[in-house]
């Protein structure tokens, strides 16, 4: 390891299905507020890999681990790709996140990207599985990034990520507190897909709507919305139990019916994450200020709408936050964890303890 640095590659796979986040960073040893990244990349996925990760959670357990390794195969080969194209010298860790297949606390949650085969494939220092711990612990297992927002993103009251799922990180009373608010970019690409778009960029799909009343009384009073924290989503039983309503309505309508309500469906849908957002951030003060990372930071249309319902100053930061944040944080999980230093808040996801996850493979 070179001396007084630390140099950590992030890998995160997120829900939206977006694909392989890389994020590699330059760390001190010393001062766990430092950092700078150095390269980004994300591979996005192709069909049969978004096919295979969006149908995981269907499959048995011998299925699973076979995906497990084929995506640590898969992840290897870019990390590989990912130093000889950036001409990369010191890489002292790699930090992965993985694919989740399923999370469930207080029982489990399953990321698929086997770590000790990434060492094995790149023959660096692996960091992974760092869920597990935690729920053994008594906690959520998530959220995990607010550790990076506490040391990294200090000087924000608020930190909100729109990914797949929304979530937050708050300072209250001196301790950090974060939970996931609700459904995101995993309902507005779900619903775009009426109109054949990937996903509803710059929010131009949703902003041709009208917001539905019923619709919008049902989605705001999920029984979820007045569960207090910690808590944590999980994108299948979200999908089934919390968002099911949308599902329904839709199901008995034709494909003509359904282009002329599906620009009202994804307003409805904005307009319910932005007063879940708004219920979250709790300030009545200018001062405060909240950072909004995540694919849904592009979405004009939906922080428009978050910004109408807040008091505070929203803050978009550059492009290279904005989308590699989570890998990130994930790097400066790994290298707290290589230094056994505490990486998971009790705080945040109601573990027993604050403490250091993470298996390493040397």
């Amino acid at each position: 390891m070179s001396s007084g640095l630390l140099y950590g590659l992030g890998i995160m796979s997120g829900t939206s299905l977006d694909g392989l986040d890389l994020c590699y960073v330059e760390f001190k040893k010393d001062d766990d507020s430092y950092f700078k990244i150095l390269n980004t990349k994300t591979f996005n996925y192709d069909n049969n890999w978004k096919k295979k990760l969006s149908d995981i959670h269907l499959k048995n357990n011998l299925e699973i681990k076979k995906i497990d390794l084929e995506f640590a195969r898969l992840i290897s080969e870019k990390i590989l790709k990912f130093k000889r194209d950036n001409k990369i010298l010191k890489l002292d860790f790699i930090s992965s996140h993985g694919h989740t297949v399923k999370h469930k606390p207080p029982e489990y949650s399953i990321q698929i990207g086997n770590g000790k085969l990434i060492n094995e494939l790149t023959n660096i220092t692996t960091i992974n599985d760092f869920r597990t711990q935690d729920i053994d612990l008594g906690g959520q297992g998530a959220p995990l990034v607010p550790i990076g927002d506490k040391y990294l993103f200090g000087q924000y009251k608020y930190c909100l990520n729109l990914g797949g799922i929304a979530n937050i990180s708050l300072k209250e009373n001196g301790k950090m507190k974060a939970y996931d608010i609700c459904g995101c970019n995993i309902l507005l690409n779900t619903y775009s897909k009426i109109y054949n778009k990937e996903y509803d960029k710059y929010g131009f799909l949703s902003s041709k709507g009208k917001i539905i009343p019923w619709l919008i009384e049902k989605l705001n009073t999920i029984n979820y919305n007045f569960i207090k924290g910690p808590k944590s989503l999980d994108k299948i039983s979200m999908m089934k139990n919390n968002y099911n309503i949308i599902d329904d309505y839709i199901s008995k309508m034709d494909d003509v019916n359904l282009k002329k309500i599906g620009y009202d469906i994804l307003a409805t849908v904005v307009e319910h994450i932005s007063y879940e957002i708004s219920k979250a951030v709790n300030t009545k003060s200018d001062f405060d200020n909240i950072l909004i990372t995540g694919g849904g930071a592009k979405n004009v249309f939906l922080v428009e709408q978050i910004k109408n319902k807040l008091k505070c100053r929203v803050i978009i930061p550059k492009k290279t936050i904005v989308d590699f944040k989570e890998a990130l944080i994930f790097a400066y999980m790994g290298k707290l964890r290589l230094q056994n230093k505490i990486n998971c808040l009790q705080s945040v996801t109601g573990a027993k303890r604050n403490h250091s996850s993470g298996f390493i493979y040397n």
